[in-house]
């Protein structure tokens, strides 16, 4: 291909060639030399050995340290969740699968000898004793005036965070402004200074960016105009990015406006940069401040603390119409001193659940005597006692639409909707018969699981005598609603849980656990690939070692008795963590392929979906779908030329050559198929022949009905225009296989070259 062509292409084809080339061996200089690549391998590997030895030893010496503080603070005993209490069991089983850990070992023979034999509890039917619910409402709201200082230490502690983190912040804030001056002058150092600011932030978009545009420009794949470009334009917006999810992440919430000061960049900017973001899914709305909304980042996992004060929430909501007019006063009192703390945690995201878990557990303990209570009292003979039995119904309070359903309901009998429809009344019975036994068996079930801990479908259906279909369809459903957390599995069964406030024994177990587990696997890993350390094989240790590093941190955070556990063993080793990652991160820099080149012969049909499994690593990218392969079927074509006029990318041509051969091959069924003319001239020529022709008749022009279909399978983009276009019988005369046969593009490559 001429060098106009390859400027005048595409950009997505450029990079597809670019991945062609570079697979078939066409394109030497974009492979790097295998002795650079020995060498670069051979250099991380001696300074990794030494550094690995200590990072896969720490976590050991740090589980000996947990083991003897849980035992001093007597953690285990503290743990009452039956969920923590099954999950750390089975994260350590896992850990121990992998590794063999004598604390490991000791600690889940503890968390086994206070799970005990499990019993069944039998499900108390017998009614309620009376209680105060005025005395208890009252408790309800002495205990929501705890909580209220509790959530405002949170926000100041949050701040205090988030001041803690300013002087970095506005470390690098300073250097995004000198970085403004440096690519008008000097583009290359301003790359290197961004790529810089990438490690500190840590933010993986721009990190590939970054080193794709600088791997670009040193294969001089693009010119220095085009590097410019790129760098003022879509690596310093993934710059603003990056650093806008740098302070989120540290600061907390906030709106466009503040971060806008606190990154000193305009706010249209900011605006653009979050518009990004939350499409990413890596940011979202929380609220609003005034009128403006209130952006934080994704969080993995909602806190518990939050689902359940928004379940209690809502809980409190329904019970306010089930109880008299005093009662009810009380209970909006609650409600609106509850919304305000629901919506500062939902703002703060990420907090220490551990203050509010006494709180929270009274609250709890408390609107479920008042449930409870009204539930024993109310008769489901008549319809108002239904009613308050259903709206009432322990967990099922938090169904809006039940209640909205049992009021407004038999107004679509009585009367007529909006488009001037009635509601038929045993249709009516029919449908409130379904809902209402719908409601009441997963109030059965949350009730259920609330009392025993987390259980599984089969487990629910053999309890409640509920097919198992329906508590799996009710399970679902209320997974949906945030009325079910999932827990973990049991003998091949999901197991769901509602959402719990952990206290700090259990929160600390769980956290603990689950990095034993998590660490125990990048071990393995690590060790296996240090044995025999390749190109290929520099991503999954990088990842390894950041599992390691972010492990660190999180344990880190972890304090038993007033105390960070192993701060000495966590500070010794994070250097070295540190130092891993980077070497590693280098290194992947230095060799954007991660497979040695591979040669035509290596190459097969393969079939779209894997390529970008197959060929990501080396490539840098993932290479795009819309390539395949187009077969045509001389004995359906009828020489239109439909498919060549309506091809958009002009890889389709009628070519002057009749394949004489294949009129021999055609079958009385499929001459019987084509146009009376054609199939007559097929006839015609099978007729009078001697003998069967065994090379191609090339004609000197083209010629309308006749000719051979060639297809550039480069050019190809497998859109499927030919194929819908194509008026030939049976279903046309082309057809679209979702395999790529990189050996002929090459080879065509080759021809054109």
């Amino acid at each position: 291909m001429s060098k106009i062509e390859l400027e005048n292409m595409a950009p997505k084809r450029r990079r597809m060639m670019d991945m062609v080339m570079a697979l078939g061996g066409l394109k030497e200089e974009s492979a790097i030399p295998i002795s650079r690549v020995n060498e670069a391998i051979a250099e991380l590997k001696s300074k990794m050995e030494p550094l690995t030895e200590d990072i896969l030893s720490f976590p050991e010496a740090y589980y000996h340290e947990f083991l003897e503080r849980a035992k001093k603070n007597e953690l285990v005993e503290r743990i009452e969740d039956k969920g923590i209490l099954e999950e750390s069991i089975d994260n350590i089983t896992n850990a121990l699968d992998v590794h063999v850990s004598e604390p490991l070992t000791e600690l889940l023979q503890l968390l086994e000898e206070k799970k005990g034999p499990t019993e069944d509890v039998e499900q108390d039917t017998s009614k309620s004793p009376d209680i105060d619910i005025d005395a208890r409402l009252g408790s309800i709201l002495e205990v929501l005036k705890e909580i209220e200082p509790i959530v405002e230490q949170l926000v100041e502690d949050s701040k205090k965070a988030a001041e803690k983190s300013q002087k970095d912040i506005a470390a690098i804030v300073e250097s995004m402004e000198k970085l403004r001056d440096d690519m008008d002058s000097d583009s290359e150092q301003a790359l290197e200074s961004i790529q810089s600011l990438a490690r500190q932030v840590r933010y993986s978009p721009l990190l590939r960016t970054t080193a794709q545009v600088k791997r670009a420009f040193a294969d001089n794949r693009i010119s220095q105009e085009r590097f410019e470009e790129l760098l003022k334009t879509n690596i310093y917006d993934e710059l603003i990015r990056g650093v806008l999810v740098f302070v989120l992440r540290n600061t907390g919430s906030k709106t466009v406006v503040e971060l806008a000061d606190i990154m000193r960049v305009p706010s249209r900017h900011v605006q653009q940069a979050m518009v990004s973001v939350v499409q990413r899914g890596e940011a979202e709305m929380v609220g609003l401040e005034g009128n403006a909304p209130v952006f934080s980042l994704v969080l993995e996992e909602t806190p518990d603390t939050t689902l359940v004060m928004k379940r209690l929430l809502q809980q409190l909501r329904s019970l306010s119409r089930s109880v008299g007019d005093k009662q009810q006063e009380t209970l909006n009192e609650a409600v609106k001193r509850m919304e305000p703390l629901l919506e500062t945690l939902q703002v703060l995201g990420e907090y220490d659940e551990t203050t509010l878990s006494d709180s929270t557990n009274r609250l709890r303990e408390l609107l479920d005597e008042v449930t409870e209570s009204l539930l024993s009292s109310s008769s489901a003979d008549e319809s108002k006692d239904l009613r308050l039995l259903v709206s009432a119904g322990l967990e099922a309070f938090a169904r809006f639409r039940l209640k909205i359903t049992l009021e407004k309901g038999p107004n679509l009998v009585s009367g007529l909707n909006v488009y001037g429809e009635q509601l038929d009344e045993e249709v009516y019975k029919r449908m409130m018969s379904n809902y209402l036994e719908n409601e009441l068996e997963r109030g059965t079930l949350l009730i259920l699981i609330r009392e025993l801990g987390a259980m599984n479908a089969e487990e629910l259906a053999e309890r409640t005598k509920i097919p198992q279909d329906r508590v799996f369809s009710h399970l679902l459903r209320m997974k949906k609603d945030e009325l079910l957390t999932l827990a973990g599995e049991r003998n091949g069964y999901v197991l769901y849980d509602v959402p719990r406030t952990p206290n700090e024994a259990e929160k600390t177990m769980r956290t603990v656990t689950s990095l034993a587990s998590e660490l125990a696997l990048a071990r393995e890993q690590i060790q296996e690939i240090m044995k025999d350390l390749t190109a290929k094989d520099i991503g999954r240790l990088t990842n390894s070692l950041d599992s390691f590093s972010k492990a660190r941190e999180k344990m880190s955070t972890i304090e038993v008795g007033g105390s960070v556990i192993g701060a000495e063993i966590l500070e010794g080793v994070e250097d070295k963590i540190k130092s891993a990652v980077s070497l590693a991160y280098r290194t992947r820099a230095k060799i954007p392929s991660t497979r040695p080149k591979v040669t035509i012969e290596d190459l097969v049909d393969i079939d779209v979906p894997s390529v970008m499994d197959d060929y990501r690593d080396q490539m840098g990218y993932a290479p795009l779908l819309g390539f395949g392969n187009i077969h045509w079927n001389m004995a359906r074509c009828v020489g239109c030329k439909s498919c060549e006029i309506s091809c958009p990318e002009d890889a389709i041509e009628l070519l002057p050559i009749i394949e004489a051969p294949q009129m021999f091959e055609f079958s009385d069924e499929e001459l019987d198929t084509l146009p009376s003319n054609k199939a007559r001239f097929y006839r015609t020529v099978r007729n009078l022949a001697k003998q069967k022709p065994v090379t191609d008749i090339t004609l000197e022009k083209k010629v309308p009905g006749f000719g051979k279909v060639d297809i550039d399978l480069w050019l190809c983009v497998a859109c499927r225009t030919c194929v819908r276009r194509c008026p030939g019988p049976e279903g046309g005369a082309l057809d679209l296989e979702l395999k790529w046969n990189l050996p002929d593009v090459v080879q065509q490559i080759k021809s054109k070259a």
